[in-house]
């Protein structure tokens, strides 16, 4: 009897042009390589492994797999995985059209982006092949947008030539980001001390916010529209607490959140504006975008806006305004440069100081000097807007914790 034994995405952790990214699951635990191993890897989510689409396209992807025989004749064999995700039977008419349709849209946007094993020789010695080196067929990481995928192989294996005789099923946790995560989140040193490498359990939230970005601009504007929406259900900004950080004050307290987010307490339902600055250059960082946490100030008055959880245009709990207000950022954190905040929405039109209001959530929107009528000019009043200058000296990205 033929068994794979264990499959290894991340094989070469100094590459992540032609195989998986270097990972963990969360602050406590890392991803094992092999991914994947016999009798212990289930579900998709107990093999999980995270490509950056720019990084692989156009390269060859390779994985690494071990095999084991107890019949002492096999020498030698061929092996490939072929995609087992199979089409239901058919059906006629419009209704079978349109359930095929369906199909191959769900395959295209979430199944196999790993493509097939090509098929490769195989040794034995002493019934151990020790770690092959597979070549993939048919990726299309490279072209993926940003998503969570599940990846399902049927190995086979055949001898001199025979019928392909089947081997194991395995299930796999593809997460496709748009490049390779930047800080805080690190790809060295590659170890289980390191608590910078990418979370899964981040990655889960992140590619759902960013889900069909093909690109850093499209995936920092998708986590940034979700992280606003939290709001009222998940997150509210701090009026009662006078603006309070809870989640960003020194490190960035990704596990509390992500226990929020999940429908736990976490550190609470309030968020300041640092709060949100953390979570959106975080998230959006491990798709690869390359954000900063940044203030600017100091001592503004505010036209009135919508804060984040709250329906009504005001001044930020009715305050006149802020003594500072913290966004991410891109750049060096300039007023030349764009900002992402997903704390509140300005005013979008013609004259932000007064009512009728077009909400205009900032994303990709310059800083901008006073007068130009960008994000400077719908946050704060026109006298006090040489006052919401950028602080570039605060230009930060917390540690996650």
């Amino acid at each position: 009897m033929v068994r794979l034994e264990s499959v290894s995405f991340n094989h070469d952790s100094t590459s992540a042009t032609h195989d998986a990214l270097n990972i963990r699951r969360d602050a406590a635990t890392w991803v094992t390589v092999p991914e994947w191993r016999r009798s212990v890897c289930v579900n998709p989510e107990d093999s999980p492994a995270a490509y950056a689409r720019n990084e692989v396209a156009g390269n060859a992807i390779s994985i690494q797999a071990s095999f084991s025989s107890d019949d002492p004749l096999v020498g030698k064999i061929e092996v490939r995985a072929v995609d087992n995700i199979v089409d239901p039977p058919g059906q006629g008419g419009c209704l079978g059209w349109l359930v095929r349709l369906l199909r191959q849209l769900f395959r295209a946007l979430f199944g196999n982006v790993l493509g097939e094993v090509a098929t490769t020789p195989v040794a034995f010695v002493n019934g151990a092949s020790g770690p092959v080196t597979l070549a993939l067929t048919g990726t299309k990481v490279g072209t993926t947008a940003v998503g969570t995928h599940t990846t399902e192989w049927r190995w086979q294996y055949r001898t001199s030539g025979g019928p392909w005789v089947d081997i194991e099923i395995t299930r796999h946790r593809i997460y496709v980001v748009v490049d390779v995560p930047t800080a805080p989140w690190q790809q060295t040193p590659y170890s289980a001390s390191n608590t910078q490498l990418p979370w899964t359990a981040v990655l889960d939230l992140a590619c759902q916010w960013g889900m069909l970005a093909t690109t850093t601009d499209e995936a920092a504007a998708k986590v940034t529209d979700a992280v606003y929406a939290l709001g009222p259900g998940t997150v509210e900004y701090d009026c009662p607490g006078g603006g309070s950080s809870h989640y960003s004050g020194g490190a960035f307290a990704c596990t509390a959140f992500l226990e929020r987010v999940r429908g736990g307490f976490g550190n609470g339902r309030y968020v300041n504006c640092s709060d949100c600055g953390a979570i959106v250059s975080t998230f959006a960082n491990a798709l690869g975008c390359d954000l900063w946490s940044s203030r600017m100030g100091y001592y503004f008055d505010l036209n009135e806006l919508l804060a984040i959880g709250s329906s009504t245009w005001m001044t930020a709990c009715g305050w006149f305004g802020f003594s500072y207000h913290e966004v991410a950022w891109t750049g060096a954190c300039t007023a030349a440069d764009d900002v992402w905040d997903a704390c509140l929405q300005v005013d979008g039109d013609a004259d932000p100081t007064s009512a009728p209001h077009t909400g205009l959530l900032p994303v990709k929107l310059r800083f901008g000097a006073p007068g130009d009528m960008t994000y400077r000019d719908g946050l704060a009043t026109p006298p006090t807007r040489p006052s919401c200058a950028p602080d570039p000296t605060t230009r930060q990205r917390r540690t996650v914790v």
